[in-house]
């Protein structure tokens, strides 16, 4: 008896523990940037969240898409519906010799309304940090510590190429709020977002 127990307590907690896991949130969900991809390495407009890794060996596989200097690019997706966030993570291709560098600079900004925001983490990397030379997808982590949100941006710095093939937006899917928001995604204006860079 003390057995089955047992048996039964482990059962529902790893039942709880795996519920309770995080869940990608922004998958196939609506973005838009403030400047639009390159022509040479189009955005089909889901390329960012349909939960599809490019290859971290082939610059040119189609699930990347790619932005040329500017200096920065700002993405905004739109979660439909307001969420307990935990992080969010971003990949990015390193290959020098394509002139693909990892961005040096991210930053993280949410909003319930798409109106007010609030800055939430920023991430730096020295060139001593990682090797700059080497073929390698680089995953950004941002903390969102639990905020809620409905509109998640990211600020990411762009020197030569920048590219890029998911960013995911974990957090709890039990939490979901219906949004009160009036603003669309294309309405949103990106200056209004007081990023950290």
């Amino acid at each position: 008896m003390m057995k089955k127990g047992l048996l039964l307590f482990l059962v529902l907690a790893l039942g709880a523990v795996a519920f309770a896991a995080p869940t990608n949130l922004a998958l196939n969900k609506e973005y838009v940037f403030n400047i639009d991809a390159s022509p040479s390495y189009p955005d089909n407009g889901s390329k960012l969240t349909d939960g599809v890794y490019a290859s971290a060996l082939n610059y040119a596989d189609r699930n990347y898409l790619a932005h040329l200097r500017e200096d920065f690019r700002i993405v905004i997706i739109d979660l439909e519906g307001v969420y307990k966030l935990d992080k969010v993570l971003a990949n990015f291709l390193n290959q020098q010799d394509v002139g693909a560098a990892r961005p040096d600079m991210l930053s993280l900004a949410v909003s319930e309304d798409g109106r007010r925001w609030k800055v939430l983490d920023y991430a730096e990397i020295f060139e001593d940090e990682l090797p700059i030379e080497g073929t390698y997808v680089h995953q950004f982590e941002l903390d969102a510590s639990g905020s809620k949100a409905r509109f998640v941006a990211v600020k990411i710095s762009v020197r030569v190429w920048a590219f890029m093939d998911e960013i995911e937006v974990l957090g709890d899917l039990e939490s979901k709020e219906e949004s009160t928001a009036k603003a669309d995604i294309w309405d949103i204006d990106f200056e209004e977002i007081e990023f950290d860079f």
